[in-house]
């Protein structure tokens, strides 16, 4: 039997910020575990990992009712387990099979819809069918590269093209502001771009000499916009305050010289909501706290429509 007050959307929160995800929503209805149950859908918020878009409450009398219910909803589903955990196993191993959502880099296949589903009691169901993100939880699961990559940054890059579903081309032109020791210049290469490093550091050796890589021993911060050709991805991992990292946002957007732009906010001490807000006031700008975010944010230009909730 369906619940009539079930949420109009519910945000997963990273347990690690669940008050900044508290403070964005705002008044919400209920919150259970890191799951923060509103009646309002706030498309731009930072620090959900997820959102279910369209929650169903039920009360159910058996595993097969529950399980019942749940096919009826959509094909594959996806455990969140909050409270009953082996009777949520339970249920769990009579929905088909899910996916492997081990992947590797780039995604070669879209990833089906997934629902998610937890229960609230022993007899009460909640799911949704409809979700923001492909990867359930946001967590997107990558066969790391543990061999070329000079350090684990460019799970950061991976995950935000993956989210983008855009990736560079054959002849794009990349330029990595921060780029050292290289990760995510190393990304860009292997996908095909010409990439432009730069930093007063020098790259990682085994980067700095694969073909297509120019380095430029430089300050992000000194460089003029107009001097470069157009720029197709414009990407920023510079470990600096974020209102520095705002300025530079603000100037490449007014020069028009990028078509995209993935910049890393690093939130540094306490997290300054103030802040994220300048950045989500830009327009058709989007602000994501990613899964392989640490203390930081990823803020994207032009974000297409599905970054937004």
């Amino acid at each position: 039997m369906l619940i009539d007050n079930a949420p109009k959307v519910i945000y997963i929160a990273d347990p690690n910020y669940l008050n900044e995800l508290s403070q964005e929503l705002g008044q919400v209805t209920d919150v259970i575990d890191n799951l923060f149950f509103s009646s309002v859908r706030k498309s731009d918020v930072c620090f959900a990992l997820d959102a279910w878009l369209d929650p169903q409450i039920i009360h159910f009398d058996s595993i097969s009712q529950a399980v019942r219910a749940l096919r009826s909803a959509g094909k594959y589903w996806y455990l969140h387990p909050i409270e009953n955990i082996r009777r949520s196993r339970l249920i769990e191993s009579e929905c088909r099979k899910l996916p492997n959502l081990m992947h590797a880099f780039p995604l070669t296949e879209e990833i089906p819809s997934i629902g998610c589903f937890s229960l609230l009691d022993k007899n009460t169901l909640l799911f949704s069918s409809k979700r923001w993100k492909k990867a359930p939880l946001g967590d997107y699961q990558f066969i790391e590269d543990k061999i070329n990559p000079p350090n684990r940054a460019y799970l950061k890059l991976w995950e935000a093209l993956s989210l983008w579903g855009t990736y560079p081309t054959q002849g794009e032109l990349a330029l990595d502001l921060g780029a050292s020791p290289g990760g995510w210049t190393y990304v860009m290469q292997m996908l095909g771009a010409d990439v432009i490093a730069v930093d007063k550091a020098p790259l990682a050796p085994h980067i700095a000499n694969l073909p297509r890589i120019q380095y430029q021993k430089q300050s992000a911060f000194a460089l003029d916009p107009h001097s470069f050709k157009d720029i197709d991805w414009l990407l920023c991992d510079v470990a600096c305050y974020p209102e520095r990292t705002f300025d530079l946002v603000t100037q490449w957007i007014q020069s028009g010289k990028a078509k995209r732009m993935i910049f890393t906010l690093k939130l540094q001490g306490e997290t300054d909501l103030s802040m994220i807000e300048k950045f989500q006031s830009i327009p058709q700008g989007r602000v994501i706290h990613l899964f392989n975010n640490k203390h930081e944010a990823t803020f994207f230009y032009p974000a297409p429509q599905h970054l937004f909730i």
